[in-house]
């Protein structure tokens, strides 16, 4: 999925002046109280929580639309790029938070939980972590310094993390990552219990793509988490990204399955970078029901299995979209209309009166 961080960078260089102070639409907002701790249903009536994924560039621009939807109709944060490991030690032994802590420090302001993405994945490192060829005892010790570093800083402040992202293939295999090539298949749980050590009241997740259906790359996972589980390593759910399209996107039944198959491994499920690429031929009124439907089996799917405790659309918005406005897959348009998608997203969520 390293598309939707390309363009995020890109416009990143391009608008990053905008960035530094709190814009008027933040300063406008009302304060809602400080959120601490790790959402969770607290019953089979209560709904998921509902997520997006935000970025600074966003956040700091001059459109207040940005902010206000975000506010009236969200109630967690993901940094959509800004807590990679390039961004974070863009130089060996140099961490850049600021960026990150923007976001952290908004959320605060306004009362949302900060979901942390990610801590290691095969993307996003850093230039000089690939030059370096370093051995397996070096690159553990790189992969502890980094993970601790970064859990500490924001200990407290960040309630759950992406620990792991995409450790597997499409076909279920372990992906030939730099940290799999090096360390082995057992950088998975160290970096689990770096985290852990780090911050012991954390939630803990592994975070993979193409998983929603009954089939080779599901049942590998499940038995990741299972292994794990076993192993005493500290995994507190499994995150479904959920990057889905017209002509590929699981029944709603399929996916309830799959969720609750998780749940019953004892870990906290989560739906956390959400879209639906709605691009076709069809008359675009058709593919916005058929993408309405998608969102709502999404939801539905998440409200019928009590471990499944939140949402995240991966944006907000089709003009900030990693998929390109073209692609209409948020649940607002360009013009931070309310989409059919939103709609059912939100009717997916609430339990039926």
């Amino acid at each position: 999925m390293f598309g939707k961080y390309v363009l995020a960078l890109a416009v990143t260089l391009g608008l990053a002046a905008v960035v530094g102070g709190r814009g008027a639409a933040d300063a406008a907002a009302p304060a809602r109280p400080a959120v601490a701790g790790v959402y969770a249903r607290s019953a089979a009536s209560t709904p998921p929580q509902l997520g997006a994924a935000v970025n600074t560039v966003m956040l700091g621009s001059a459109d207040p639309r940005y902010v206000r939807t975000l506010l009236a109709h969200y109630a967690s944060v993901t940094p959509e790029y800004e807590m990679e490991m390039s961004q974070l030690e863009p130089a060996r032994g140099r961490f850049d938070f600021a960026p990150a802590d923007r976001i952290v420090t908004f959320a605060a302001r306004h009362g949302l939980p900060v979901r942390g993405h990610t801590l290691v994945w095969d993307e996003m490192i850093p230039a000089w972590l690939t030059r370096s060829h370093p051995t397996r005892a070096q690159l553990i010790g790189i992969l502890h310094r980094y993970i601790s570093t970064v859990v500490s800083h924001y200990r407290g402040r960040v309630g759950e993390w992406d620990v792991v992202n995409e450790p597997l293939t499409r076909s279920g295999g372990l992906r030939q990552s730099l940290w799999e090539r090096v360390i082995g298949p057992g950088y998975i749980a160290l970096a689990f219990r770096f985290a852990h050590r780090a911050d012991p009241h954390a939630a803990l997740f592994v975070n993979d793509y193409g998983a929603e259906w009954r089939d080779a790359k599901e049942r590998a996972l499940h038995r990741l988490v299972a292994h794990l589980r076993a192993e005493h390593v500290p995994v507190s759910g499994v995150g479904f990204q959920a990057h889905l399209r017209l002509d590929a996107h699981p029944p709603q039944a399929e996916l309830t399955g799959v969720l609750r198959s998780f749940a019953a491994l004892g870990v906290r499920i989560e739906v956390t970078e959400l879209d639906v690429d709605a691009a076709g031929s069809a008359p675009l009124s058709q593919r916005l029901a058929a993408e309405a439907a998608i969102y709502r089996a999404v939801a539905g799917a998440c409200r019928a299995v009590r471990a499944c405790s939140r949402v995240t659309t991966w944006g907000i918005t089709d003009a900030a979209s990693w998929l390109g406005a073209s692609e209409r897959g948020l649940p607002f348009d360009a013009g931070y209309r309310a989409k059919p998608a939103w709609r059912a997203l939100r009717a997916g969520l609430t339990p039926p009166v």
